[in-house]
């Protein structure tokens, strides 16, 4: 709250700019989304911790901050050795963000409708 509240205040009273930068990350969340879930069909580990760090920091721009830090989990976990047991780990953990980010999203959208 504290991060957007400071993005909300950059307004001036005029939410056209809060607006679109929430459009901007929607759109981008749903676009790394599908992004990851294509490289988790062929196990692209590498990708996967690349897409995690860059919507870790898009979520974290806006305080969004469990998806960030759920993000971060992904980055680190996929970063490590490839295995059956980190593919597991990835999969449940990008579950969990897509969760995280559904709450998020509709708090947004409450917030700012697009």
């Amino acid at each position: 709250m504290e991060v957007f509240n400071q993005i909300v205040e950059l307004d001036d009273g005029d939410s056209s700019f809060v607006s679109a930068m929430v459009t901007e990350y929607l759109e981008q969340v749903d676009s790394t989304f599908n992004e990851m879930d294509q490289a988790m069909e062929t196990k692209d580990l590498k990708e996967i911790s690349q897409l995690g760090h860059f919507l870790k920091g898009s979520s974290a721009a806006l305080g969004v901050k469990q998806v960030s830090s759920t993000c971060e989990k992904i980055q680190n976990t996929a970063k490590g050795a490839p295995s059956d047991k980190t593919v597991e780990e990835v999969t449940l953990l990008l579950k969990r963000v897509k969760e995280e980010y559904g709450a998020a999203k509709i708090w947004l959208l409450e917030y700012c409708p697009t």
